[in-house]
């Protein structure tokens, strides 16, 4: 009886998927992906004269800027607002490319190097 089951909810989830997948209206789409302006917004030049100091766990629009600007300095992280493994990566190679001191935090040195 269990093995039934299991199969029969295995089977629904492998045909939403599949509908899902090839767009058959009615279906639910599991992943949507971001307006095309939303990531623009975060890089947006109105930050650069009070940038404050972020480093490993901040959250919020100013790590989410500061996704976006390592972003196009090469370092491609998720725009997420999350300060985490990833985005900590991006700023210890940018700091060193940059020849500023390496922490992994991004203060008042990396925000002019980033900017």
């Amino acid at each position: 009886m269990i093995t039934h089951r299991r199969i029969a909810v295995s089977l629904s989830a492998l045909s939403l998927a599949v509908l899902g997948a090839l767009g058959v209206p009615g279906t639910a789409q599991a992943v949507t992906a971001a307006p095309s302006g939303a990531t623009a917004n975060y890089c947006s030049e109105g930050w650069s004269q009070n940038h404050p100091t972020i480093g490993w766990g901040s959250a919020g629009n100013a790590v989410r800027h500061a996704q976006c600007k390592l972003g196009k300095w090469g370092r491609h992280v998720a725009i997420d607002g999350v300060f985490g493994r990833e985005t900590y990566n991006a700023t210890v190679s940018l700091q060193r490319e940059c020849g500023i001191p390496v922490d992994g935090v991004i203060g008042p040195q990396t925000w002019r190097c980033i900017d």
